[in-house]
């Protein structure tokens, strides 16, 4: 028990500044990226589209689950069918938050091998698709009734871009909003000099009571840099954080438990190094976990004596699939993309896993897992300070129904396992 707490202290610690960091950048992504805009590039059947599709699929953190509204409605908007399976595998597979947790734990050039691969995997299982799966099935799921960040504040759609449905910041928006802010902040300047000695406190209520208004229609407020930051803050450590801080937690205590109950020595036989690559693969095909999630279990395993390769291997087959999304993509897409999206991550994946095992096997370099905290000062201080954060931020979510949410999908992905292999078993 003792291993296991130090082992969670120090993920935790080395965790801790780049989630943070990965959560605001999921907001930036969110806000100042139209989902609309790379929608138009993306109608063709052909390389460019599934390349572009996957290109900006990797940095997007979405889990398995809720990238399936965002293909829907690309799909309902004009996107390729083909493009639109390759957006399905770059998005849960990789993320900016994953991609930094990832350098945490392996070092930058697994952070690097990690997107590449995730993006050659959706490349070719996008030429795949292209090739093998012309039928065209329109998606049933209901796009207009996804909500996005703006819906949380009724009445003020400040981030709407003309004949877009988007919560999206354009550049004309983005000038608009520095405008605005330091128009604000001169009037506010401007009102406290002329302020009387006598009258300050009358003076100070009448200022900040109306420094807002910056023209007569007070119903609707301007835009400004602090609203976008708002915005910002409250998709990345809202609802980002909401969909992968029980699984990440969760992923963390897996981790912890896989380090120290791995026989390391069972890995000393050829034969179980080659069987290790379809273990993981049917491990990591039905289990729901996020990238970030598989990340610190990925890290225990390596630790504890799993190749690097069977490693890549979960780390890119257990976000991308699970038997809910199957079901879902089986159920909107038809049994053929399905079959050709399945197929071609576990393909590819198993693959590179195999790859790059040899690969390390003949230069002898090793992928080292990093499981101690930095001894120097600074970073030591951002640690601390950045655990704090992260511990308050998990509180929070969870007091506001992060925990009960997490709990219920975790549970209802196992139920729709055992309900999944029940209706086989019953149907043999």
């Amino acid at each position: 028990m003792k291993d296991l707490s130090i082992f969670l202290w120090d993920a935790l610690l080395l965790l801790a500044p780049v989630l943070l960091l990965g959560l605001f950048l999921s907001g930036l992504i969110h806000v100042f990226v139209s989902r609309h805009a790379f929608q138009r590039w993306l109608k063709k059947d052909n390389l460019q589209s599934i390349a572009t599709s996957a290109a900006i699929g990797v940095p997007i953190p979405l889990c398995s689950c809720s990238v399936l509204p965002v293909v829907a409605e690309m799909r309902q908007k004009g996107a390729s069918r083909s493009s639109c399976m390759s957006f399905l595998i770059t998005a849960p597979e990789t993320g900016a938050d994953s991609i930094l947790i990832t350098n945490v734990f392996f070092g930058w050039v697994a952070a690097i091998v990690r997107p590449l691969v995730s993006f050659i995997t959706a490349v070719i299982t996008g030429l795949l698709c292209m090739k093998w799966a012309r039928q065209d099935v329109q998606p049933k799921m209901n796009s207009d009734k996804t909500q996005d960040c703006c819906s949380d504040a009724p009445g003020e759609h400040q981030f709407l871009v003309p004949d877009e449905k988007d919560c999206f910041v354009n550049l004309k928006r983005l000038r608009e909003a520095v405008a605005n802010s330091w128009k604000m902040l001169v009037n506010s300047v401007k009102s406290v000099q002329r302020i009387r000695p006598q009258s300050r406190r009358a003076g100070f209520h009448s200022t900040f009571s109306n420094r807002g208004v910056l023209n007569e229609d007070s119903s609707k407020k301007p835009l400004t840099i602090r609203t976008i930051l708002s915005h910002i803050m409250s998709y990345g450590f809202k609802n980002v954080a909401d969909d992968i801080l029980f699984a990440l937690l969760v992923g963390l205590l897996l981790g912890g438990i896989l380090y120290l109950i791995f026989p390391t020595e069972l890995l000393d036989k050829s034969w179980a190094q080659w069987l290790s690559y379809p273990v993981m693969m049917l491990v990591s095909v039905p289990l729901y976990i996020c990238a970030s999630a598989s990340t610190p279990i990925a890290a225990g395993l390596v630790a504890g004596g799993l190749s690097p390769g069977a490693a890549l291997i979960f780390l890119m087959s257990g976000p991308a699939t699970n038997m809910a999304t199957i079901s879902v993509i089986h159920s909107q897409f038809g049994a053929r993309f399905t079959g050709i999206y399945i197929g071609g991550v576990m393909a590819v994946t198993l693959v590179f896993g195999i790859v790059v095992d040899l690969f390390l096997l003949a230069t002898g370099l090793q992928i080292a897992v990093n499981l101690s905290e930095d001894h120097g000062h600074a970073i030591q201080l951002l640690q601390y300070v950045s655990l704090a954060i992260f511990a308050g931020l998990v509180i929070w979510r969870f007091r506001s129904g992060a925990l009960r949410a997490g709990w219920n999908d975790m549970t209802g992905n196992f139920h729709s396992i055992r309900v999944r292999f029940g209706g086989v078993r019953k149907s043999t």
